[in-house]
């Protein structure tokens, strides 16, 4: 038999190792992470005014990223990816978006417009909408609604 002494030597030394492992893989996904915050940084033209600025901003990014495949590992009909806005917590976003004019449907007031009773006899069967200048050149918008200028 094993005396209690080696044994507990060897679970000691097993759960080291074990530890150790772990904390390597820790270490590879964090070292990842940051390589992936730093891609998205120059996809996206982000600068942060400091290392503690950017500490936080990696924290947060990790944690969108965590969540975007957290949720599209449960198999929805959609999936969720890694945009500009990712180093936004939830609450930035909303502040973001409501500090630029947006409004949810719900906020939105009712414009008054209604349709007029017309018959669908006197209704053309076709309407080419390029005559009626309803249809333009298709044109890069770049970011939608952040003054791209197009």
């Amino acid at each position: 038999t094993i005396p209690p002494k080696h044994l507990l030597l060897a679970i000691l030394g097993c759960l080291c190792i074990c530890s150790s492992v772990l904390a390597a893989r820790e270490l590879s996904d964090d070292l990842s992470i940051a390589a992936s915050h730093e891609s998205w940084m120059l996809q996206y033209g982000r600068v942060y005014k400091d290392a503690t600025e950017k500490a936080q901003r990696l924290k947060v990014f990790k944690a969108n990223v965590e969540f975007i495949e957290s949720f599209n590992a449960e198999n929805h009909k959609f999936y969720l990816g890694v945009n500009q806005f990712a180093d936004l917590t939830n609450e930035e976003f909303k502040t973001t978006k409501a500090n630029k004019g947006y409004k949810s449907s719900l906020e939105r007031a009712p414009t008054g417009f209604r349709y007029e009773n017309v018959s669908l006899d006197a209704l053309p069967a076709t309407v080419d909408w390029r005559t009626k200048g309803a249809v333009t050149p298709i044109k890069d918008q770049g970011q939608c609604g952040r003054g791209s200028g197009l």
